[in-house]
């Protein structure tokens, strides 16, 4: 299928790729521009500071961002970019899904997060939504985001991340529990009441939806919280 969308005043909207591997661009490129008219991969750049001397010489309409980039973070650089020409929309793509990379694509106004895993089909209907002008999570992340009432996802009313709903207070008691303390010690070495620690552990569980201390452990080695 070949899509079609409003162009900018040049006639074709212009994509810059941004990715350590040569590969992925030479994938993105040919899959992009046959099936989304008007649209040109215009360069490709292996890290951060790359990224933003290429957005500046060639003034992309999207780039598309590897969050695992050598160098200056790829965070750093999206803000940079978007700092410098609003207009540019930012779109991340990631082997990664990870609740601290999902806040950091949310706070910079990312208007799409991929994954790597996905079917290619679906990258790249995510990056026609965008384009479109709609915000493209892929299911695999709009999994790990608590949205509103309403379900919609607007980056002008923020979501969180399932880890990012916990208080500093549980975070440090989940840490403890992954790491196998019990909540008798986690009460001593706090030094808060048994019952205090327990209203904890209930409260974050029911927060991460998470009902034992294998998976508990497996959310927190995944996020990076304790070594695996």
């Amino acid at each position: 299928m070949e899509y079609e969308f409003a162009m900018s005043s040049e006639g074709r909207t212009r994509v810059l790729v941004v990715d350590d591997h040569r590969l992925m661009y030479d994938c993105l490129k040919p899959s992009l521009e046959n099936r989304i008219r008007g649209l040109e991969v215009v360069g490709w750049a292996d890290d951060g500071t790359k990224a933003i001397d290429e957005a500046r010489r060639l003034q992309p309409d999207l780039v598309i961002l590897d969050i695992d980039l050598p160098g200056m973070s790829s965070f750093d650089a999206a803000r940079e970019m978007i700092s410098r020409r609003p207009e540019t929309m930012v779109m991340f793509l990631s082997a990664h899904q990870h609740d601290e990379y999902i806040e950091e694509a949310l706070k910079v106004g990312a208007r799409g997060y991929g994954l790597k895993n996905e079917e290619l089909d679906a990258i790249v209907d995510g990056v026609r939504r965008v384009l479109d002008g709609e915000l493209y999570y892929a299911p695999g992340v709009m999994d790990r985001i608590t949205v509103g009432e309403d379900g919609e996802l607007s980056l002008d009313r923020p979501p969180t991340t399932r880890l990012q709903t916990l208080t500093e207070r549980e975070r440090q008691i989940l840490v403890m529990l992954a790491r196998g303390e019990s909540v008798k010690r986690i009460a001593t070495a706090l030094k808060i009441a048994y019952k205090t620690v327990d209203k904890h552990k209930v409260s974050l569980m029911k927060k991460l939806d998470i009902h034992d201390r294998v998976e508990l452990c497996r959310f927190a080695v995944r996020e990076r919280l304790i070594e695996p």
